[in-house]
């Protein structure tokens, strides 16, 4: 559940290492090689715990890959969205984020600090949705709904101004 303490707990390296197996196996499958920054790279966005931008990633790898470029970082993301292990979210703010789960879901986004959870997809009544193909002749292939206001955390701070003021 969102704003409980174990939405907030980072990744079990039980999950990190299943991420290390779909990488290397998703890059035999292509005939790529896993290199150091594509592992590191994954293992630090799986171990966020959040949903990532391109920046607090770099800065988060530049602590084991010091000659590591904002580039390469955005590279890999590339590549490892290519081979399903990523997806990236875009939020109104039109800040890429990037996302290790792969479930359909959907997410909450504060106003005030910018934090993306995830909701899964059974929590919303979406069931109706499923009509548009017989109604409007527009087949779906993908619904993502953003909700947007305060975190527990803004509302309990008493901060519906201000914004990007990062959680720890």
């Amino acid at each position: 559940m969102p704003g409980s303490p174990k939405s907030t707990i980072r990744a079990s390296e039980r999950a990190v290492a299943e991420l290390t197996r779909r990488l290397e196996s998703a890059c035999r499958a292509r005939g790529i090689p896993v290199t150091v920054q594509r592992r590191v790279i994954l293992e630090a966005l799986a171990r966020f715990g959040g949903h990532p931008t391109v920046d607090q990633l770099y800065q988060d790898v530049r602590k084991r890959l010091p000659t590591l470029s904002r580039a390469t970082v955005y590279r890999v993301l590339d590549t490892l969205i290519e081979l399903g292990l990523v997806r990236r979210i875009s939020t109104r703010d039109a800040v890429a984020r990037f996302d290790t789960n792969l479930s359909r879901h959907h997410h909450l986004v504060c106003d005030s600090c910018g934090r993306v959870e995830d909701v899964e997809e059974g929590l919303l009544p979406l069931g109706e949705l499923a009509r548009v193909d017989e109604i409007l002749g527009f087949r779906i292939s993908e619904v993502s709904v953003e909700l947007r206001g305060l975190c527990q955390r803004c509302r309990q701070a008493g901060s519906d101004e201000g914004r990007r003021a990062e959680h720890p």
